[in-house]
């Protein structure tokens, strides 16, 4: 009898899965269009803060336009009945419904929510008191964002550190290929408090100025904050985009540090080919987690020379909006999606003098660059690696 390896063993998709519409704010704008715009120009969402509520030290991060989203929150709530990151989502999942006929409200659709802290802010005890004490906990804002639009299955919460994102659009997808629901909205979403700064501050993680993505001159990471809505369906709708395969891996090198061979990386990634019905060879485009410090970015190119991936272009956007947590799966895949249906490569902000060991191909600049099968890859705290694969079929016809 013939022995499986365990990447013989990986099952694939029963049903095609379709993304069918995207949403996305963070500093860089309110919109999906806002976002794509600002990458693509090159410009950077990331300011330095005085915010003393953020930090007791003034620090670069990625700062939600919060005097325009209250603005644009009048017209949508009336009461102060939903915090300020349950707006952020609930906004996100209503501009991104407007792409599409879906009932959220169905049976048939789901919510899943990626979130690494979600109502953090109600930490404060004066802001707390406005809302019922267990809004502090993540299965009661999702069940809030849910109910919001009139869903009554329960929605499921995805925390999982910085990989959060990526697993919950694998979970999505799995969900529909096997006939559990016909459409999922998946959401990403974190906001910044002084709990969240104080943690990176305390691993000394966090840079002096804008992250440097594979820069030989980077110094740490950019947080952000943002909100990303993606729809999953078992339909198409038009769509031409397609989640073919993921995985996750955890390698349990260590609580905060990766893995210096890329193990889990390298796992996760192959598994999520396999699972695509693919080669590595396939893979045009990978958008990579990139947050810019020394460790991950030098672990994620030793990763993908192991995949023999060197020459395949790579990009990170953490430059642009900060390290987002539990929504950077989301709004990085998004974007990646974008790109594909575009015909673009997106530039890698900060990125100047090459400075990891491996001859990995970051981009630069924005150029025109056909993609039919995009890698997104993720990273987070304990090990945990997850990965997803992307189709544009009509590339490749």
């Amino acid at each position: 009898m013939e022995t499986k390896t365990w990447i013989d063993r990986i099952g694939k998709m029963k049903k095609d899965v379709f993304v069918i519409a995207n949403q996305v704010v963070s500093a860089l704008g309110v919109s999906l269009e806002e976002n794509m715009h600002c990458i693509e120009s090159k410009q950077t969402g990331i300011k330095l803060s005085e915010d003393q509520s953020l930090s007791n030290e003034t620090l670069y991060c990625g700062l939600i336009d919060k005097s325009r989203m209250e603005s644009i929150f009048s017209s949508i709530f009336t009461e102060i009945e939903y915090t300020y990151f349950e707006k952020l989502m609930i906004y996100s999942t209503i501009q991104a419904l407007k792409d599409t006929i879906i009932d959220a409200a169905s049976d048939d659709t789901l919510f899943v929510i990626s979130t690494t802290k979600g109502n953090i802010d109600l930490l404060d005890k004066n802001l707390a008191s406005h809302y019922p004490a267990d809004r502090i906990h993540l299965w009661s804002a999702a069940e809030t964002i849910s109910n919001y639009f009139g869903n009554s299955n329960s929605p499921l919460v995805v925390s999982n550190a910085c990989v959060s994102g990526v697993v919950a659009i694998n979970l999505a997808a799995t969900y529909i290929s096997n006939g559990k629901f016909k459409n999922i909205i998946v959401l990403g979403g974190d906001i910044l408090s002084k709990f969240v700064v104080s943690g990176f501050q305390s691993f000394q993680s966090l840079s002096a100025g804008v992250c440097k993505p594979f820069d030989a001159n980077r110094d740490g990471l950019s947080l952000g904050e943002a909100a990303g809505c993606m729809i999953l369906s078992s339909q198409a709708y038009g769509s031409t985009i397609k989640v073919l395969g993921g995985s996750t891996h955890n390698d349990a090198n260590h609580i905060s540090g990766p893995s210096r061979t890329a193990e889990g990386f390298y796992y996760a990634a192959m598994a999520a080919i396999k699972a695509s019905n693919i080669n590595t060879t396939d893979i045009d485009y990978i958008s990579a987690h990139g947050t810019a410090t020394p460790y991950n970015d030098e672990m994620e190119a030793i990763g993908i020379s192991r995949l023999g991936l060197q020459k395949t272009p790579i990009h990170s956007l953490k430059a642009y909006w900060g390290h987002t947590l539990g929504a950077a799966g989301i709004i990085e895949s998004i974007a990646l999606i974008e790109s594909m249906k575009k015909g673009v490569l997106l530039p890698t902000l900060g990125y100047a003098e090459h400075g990891v060991s491996e001859p990995v191909n970051v981009s630069r600049d924005l150029e025109k660059y056909s993609t039919q099968y995009a890698l997104k890859l993720a990273s987070g705290f304990s090990g945990v690696n997850s990965s997803v694969v992307f189709q544009n079929m009509e590339e490749g016809k």
